[in-house]
C-alpha cells in the first residue's frame, strides 16, 4: 500500500472519529434533502440538530440522533417514511 493511500485512509478514519454526532446530523440532513426537500440547507439543518443535542447535552438525545441516522442510512426514501418515523420524530 502506498504512503498516499495510507495517509488518505488515516485522515478519513480520523475525520470520522472526530465528527461523531455531526456525521449523524449530516446523515439525517442529507436524507431529508434527498427524500423530502431538494432545497434544504443541510448545513443549517445539521447545526440545528447539533444545537438541539447540545442544549441538554443528554445521552438520550445523542442516542436518538444516532438511531435515526442508522435507520435512515439503511433504507430507501419510501422505506424511511414508515420504518424510521419513530426513531426520527421530534428531531429538529
Amino acid at each position: 500500500m502506498s504512503i498516499r493511500k495510507l495517509t488518505v485512509m488515516t485522515l478519513l478514519a480520523l475525520g470520522a472519529l472526530l465528527t461523531g454526532c455531526s456525521s449523524n446530523a449530516d446523515t439525517i440532513c442529507d436524507r431529508r434533502r434527498e427524500c423530502i426537500d431538494d432545497d434544504l440547507d443541510t448545513s443549517r439543518c445539521a447545526d440545528d440538530i447539533n444545537d438541539w443535542v447540545d442544549d441538554k447535552n443528554s445521552k438520550e438525545r445523542r442516542d436518538r440522533v444516532a438511531d435515526c441516522a442508522d435507520c435512515l442510512s439503511d433504507t430507501s426514501c419510501a422505506e424511511a417514511v414508515g420504518r424510521c418515523l419513530g426513531d426520527c420524530a421530534g428531531i429538529p
